[in-house]
């Protein structure tokens, strides 16, 4: 036989070739011969990261998959169409079974809606399953590896309190977290915050809501003997109008001794615009900043360009358009030499703007103009 025939690939190729194919496409890999088949099915590496999708609103059908590849899995991300029950009880299934596992070594847990959020629906069933994800497991089963990475971002339901106290207390090795999601109201407090920063102390990684943080918070960041945070997404909605901002002071500590930290700070339309400019500080390291008001925001562009000059790298506005609007684009662009990417909506920029845009920034990434 000819040694250089595919069937005599070193098996550690094939699994290096296999982990760039989709699942469909190791499964026709698989019929090719024998030996590939057994390295498609039988190599733990392989099934490691999976992605389980619940769109055509059949009933569960992956408990032999958990039973046999289970234990294997490390990176977790689920998808479900949202409008049907049957997809919702069947992605609860799941991960009511991952909670189960006999030896579990998930470390990176994600979980999306996709579609139109039902009337009047509010998740309960997932805050209970996630719950029993997020506990501790049962005296039969073996964890390995403890949660690293949670992103909670994409399910539109209103967390509590106890589910994110329960995720903290049980996994010290979280990196990161994002619980900025779209529900309507953001019940956690910021006590459950400041409990999760002091117990999970190699935290690199935090998105949440204004509402959540405050000041003892950014200090238990600054700690020494804890990873140092590389970035804070703080998500301002119409709660912050009631809330307390953090003073310029404490942003200036925390940057001092954090000097690598980055910051997202997004602005949606329920934000009013006396909240925007007194959470903006010239302190922050900014690195992405969303004006997505629809209201005037040439002011706070042109505070972004004095202030974030040395951090900016993304910018998303959207607001009505005007000659003063495009001048402080340009303004923006030449002394944001870091920008990268500049998204605009809802309004019309002109060819001689954004021709003037990108000559003086000529490695930005994107810039994407669009009137809605």
């Amino acid at each position: 036989m000819d040694g250089n025939n595919w069937e005599n690939l070193p098996e550690h190729i094939l699994v290096r070739i296999y982990s760039f194919l989709s699942l469909s496409e190791r499964l026709t890999a698989s019929i090719t011969c024998k030996q590939w088949n057994e390295i498609c099915f039988s190599s733990p590496l392989l099934w490691q990261t999976f992605q389980f999708k619940f769109f055509d609103s059949k009933e569960f059908k992956y408990s032999k998959f958990l039973e046999n590849h289970g234990r294997h899995l490390r990176n977790v991300e689920i998808q479900c169409h949202q409008e049907d029950k049957i997809n919702r009880e069947s992605a609860c299934t799941l991960i009511r079974e991952l909670s189960t596992l006999k030896v579990r070594r998930l470390e990176k847990f994600t979980i999306k809606f996709l579609g139109e959020n039902p009337l009047f629906y509010a998740g309960h069933e997932f805050v209970d399953c996630l719950r029993d994800l997020f506990d501790k497991p049962n005296s039969d089963c073996e964890i390995q590896l403890p949660l690293k990475y949670v992103d909670l971002s994409k399910l539109p339901v209103a967390y509590s309190d106890d589910l994110i106290n329960l995720l903290a207390e049980n996994s010290p090795d979280l990196q990161s977290l994002n619980i900025q999601n779209a529900a309507l109201v953001c019940k956690v407090s910021s006590g459950c915050i400041e409990n999760v920063v002091n117990k999970c102390r190699k935290l690199r990684y935090l998105a949440l809501h204004h509402t959540s943080v405050n000041e003892d918070i950014m200090m238990s960041l600054t700690e020494d003997g804890r990873a140092h945070l590389e970035h804070l997404s703080i998500d301002c909605r119409r709660e912050e109008k009631f809330g307390k901002d953090i003073t310029s002071e404490i942003w200036e500590n925390v940057r001092r001794k954090i000097p690598s930290l980055r910051v997202t700070l997004a602005f949606d339309t329920s934000c009013p615009m006396f909240k925007v400019d007194a959470i903006l500080k010239p302190e922050i390291p900014v690195q992405n900043l969303r004006l997505e008001v629809m209201s005037r925001v040439v002011a706070q562009i042109y505070f972004a360009a004095e202030n974030y000059s040395q951090t900016l790298e993304k910018l998303s506005i959207s607001t009505t358009g005007s000659k003063e609007l495009e001048n402080a684009l340009i303004y923006l662009v030449s002394k944001c030499r870091k920008l990268s990417e500049l998204h605009v909506f809802q309004c019309y920029i002109s060819q001689e703007t954004k021709q003037k845009i990108f000559q003086l920034c000529p490695q930005m990434k994107k810039c994407f103009m669009r009137v809605l």
